[in-house]
């Protein structure tokens, strides 16, 4: 059996030298641009400054510091003494609201109209204003009402005792929610 010898001409060996140095040239630019990349970004990062950070977070979702200030100013215009802690505490409150509404799977154009719904449909179709109750209320403020008649009224009491049933019982549907959830406040780290 015969040995195969094979032969390399000069020109073969230029070529793959060629090809060497075109590759170790390749990969000292991308060595160089990837070591410029690395520098910059963490000389940038050194000098960056938070924008805005969490002030709460309800399970996965955080309430940021811009978020927090631009409804204590809305709220501020409404209701003057109005506290950090009550505004925040409300933002909390409308998140975890929202949240059920979703996972019931409700749908509205806007987080308003789906509370309402929520609300509506969660809390106030359970809440029944019985007659005694009317009467009762119309009889105990009989001075306020200025010598209208209870038919006159009627409507007006009936609407206020069902809005007064609807804050109650969502009062404790929110404490129930809290109860279940994660929250965390860092309102104090400003």
């Amino acid at each position: 059996m015969k040995a195969r010898v094979r032969y390399i001409s000069a020109s073969d060996m230029r070529f793959k030298d060629r090809l060497r140095l075109r590759l170790r040239k390749r990969f000292n630019v991308l060595f160089a641009l990837s070591f410029l990349f690395f520098t910059f970004t963490s000389t940038f990062t050194c000098f960056s400054e938070v924008i805005d950070r969490a002030v709460a977070y309800v399970d996965d979702t955080a309430i940021t510091l811009s978020e927090f200030q631009e409804n204590y100013i809305k709220m501020k215009k409404t209701v003057t003494d109005i506290t950090e802690e009550d505004v925040i505490n409300s933002m909390i409150n409308r998140l975890l609201l929202i949240k059920e509404a979703k996972r019931m799977r409700l749908e509205a154009p806007t987080d308003d109209e789906l509370l309402k719904d929520y609300i509506d449909i969660k809390i106030g179709s359970l809440i029944l204003i019985k007659e005694d109750a009317i009467n009762q209320f119309y009889m105990e403020h009989i001075n306020e009402f200025k010598g209208k008649d209870y038919l006159s009224v009627r409507d007006e009491i009936e609407k206020y005792l069902f809005e007064m049933e609807t804050n109650r019982q969502l009062k404790r549907h929110v404490e129930e929610l809290r109860a279940n959830a994660e929250v965390k406040i860092q309102l104090k780290d400003r």
